[in-house]
């Protein structure tokens, strides 16, 4: 590449600059109805166990488990008078799914570290195993001292 600017490849674009205008706007319009409806479905949302977004008129709302959609259909009428509180009187129906696995209302989950017991620690139960007067007490150090070896 030259020094004079001939050849150079543009700096860094703002990550912004690649998103469609259209779905910003509705992006923070679904932001601004997540936060309306906080105080009503906060707990499902913290949990990521329901998904909001809206159709025009229409809120959809999809969600992982049954229960869950029953009970948002049980709140039809609480959340269309929260979301008109909170300047939203243009959604006129709400409509909930459950969705299917692998979709954005499901909650990724990473699989749990294996873990090991030091070998140090491993002895001092055996050994803690072996004075102690219990056998069911004695057998349970034992087995997690075996346990915490990584052999299973």
């Amino acid at each position: 590449m030259k020094r004079n600017g001939e050849g150079k490849r543009p700096g860094p674009r703002a990550l912004a600059s690649y998103i469609d205008p259209a779905w910003r706007m509705r992006s923070r319009g679904d932001a601004g109805i997540q936060r309306a409806l906080h105080g009503l479905l906060g707990p499902l949302l913290e949990q990521r166990r329901i998904d909001v977004t809206t159709d025009g008129s229409t809120l959809l709302i999809a969600c992982r488990e049954p229960a869950c959609a029953t009970e948002l259909r049980f709140l039809q009428r609480d959340i269309r008078k929260t979301l008109k509180a909170a300047g939203y009187p243009s959604i006129e129906q709400i409509r909930v799914a459950i969705s299917a696995p692998g979709t954005a209302a499901t909650v990724s989950v990473a699989p749990p570290a294996e873990r090991t017991i030091p070998p140090g620690a491993r002895q001092a139960l055996r050994a803690a195993a072996s004075g102690i007067a219990d056998p069911r007490l004695a057998d349970a150090l034992r087995r997690l001292a075996h346990a915490g070896s990584g052999d299973g």
